[in-house]
């Protein structure tokens, strides 16, 4: 059943169209651009849903601007009094993320490096997506999990190893850091992960619509 939300003076009768709004403000700045006025009352009043609200806001919002994430997406930074900044996902107040979930990141932020150097080494030769045929550049390119998808990948290392997820220990990232996801807080894990992850990922490069739209070819 759908679950209507209401920040601020926003209402919409479910998260779906709420997120449809916040997507079409966001995808009209170019990245490094500021919020104008209209937009970021909006994402003011939607960030006061956030559940880390009060760490994210510090010692007060200057203004909010729209950069890339580490997969080239929009997202939103805030830019406090105090000239620090920290990004704050939107998308986290309409759907909060799950433990689970956020751990999740954690471990495929522990692999970004294996995964971005293999993006590198594949773009000359792997010239357009296998997919749609559209020539692949570092921009719209994304590298994709066969089978195994990451979830199963995941699933499997944790098993095996006997491992619960939602009990795993994480560390913040600093506030500088461009990705924010979650760091695996036992680096003997993390160098486990990644062997495994070297040892059984199936990923190639695609498109970056074609990931998006979970195609495989």
């Amino acid at each position: 059943m759908a679950k209507p939300i209401a920040f601020g003076e926003y209402q919409f009768k479910t998260k779906k169209s709420a997120t449809e709004e916040a997507r079409s403000r966001i995808n009209q700045y170019m990245a490094g651009s500021k919020l104008n006025a209209s937009d970021e009352h909006f994402f003011r009043s939607l960030f006061t849903l956030h559940s880390e609200y009060e760490e994210k806001v510090g010692p007060g919002i200057d203004y909010i601007t729209v950069e890339l994430d580490f997969h080239r997406n929009r997202c939103l930074y805030i830019h406090r009094v105090d000239g620090s900044k920290v990004d704050c996902s939107w998308v986290h107040c309409i759907q909060p993320a799950t433990k689970k979930t956020i751990i999740s990141m954690a471990f495929r932020r522990a692999v970004k490096q294996i995964v971005m150097n293999f993006k590198e080494e594949q773009l000359p030769i792997v010239k357009s997506c296998p997919v749609f045929d559209t020539p692949l550049d570092y921009q719209n390119s994304h590298v994709a999990y066969s089978t195994p998808s990451f979830e199963s990948l995941l699933d499997n290392f944790l098993t095996e190893n006997q491992l619960d997820i939602e009990s795993i220990p994480l560390l913040n990232p600093k506030p500088n850091d461009s990705d924010q996801r979650g760091i695996l807080a036992d680096e003997q894990l993390a160098k486990c992960w990644s062997g495994y992850h070297r040892a059984n990922a199936n990923i190639n490069l695609m498109s970056q619509e074609a990931n998006l739209l979970g195609l495989k070819n």
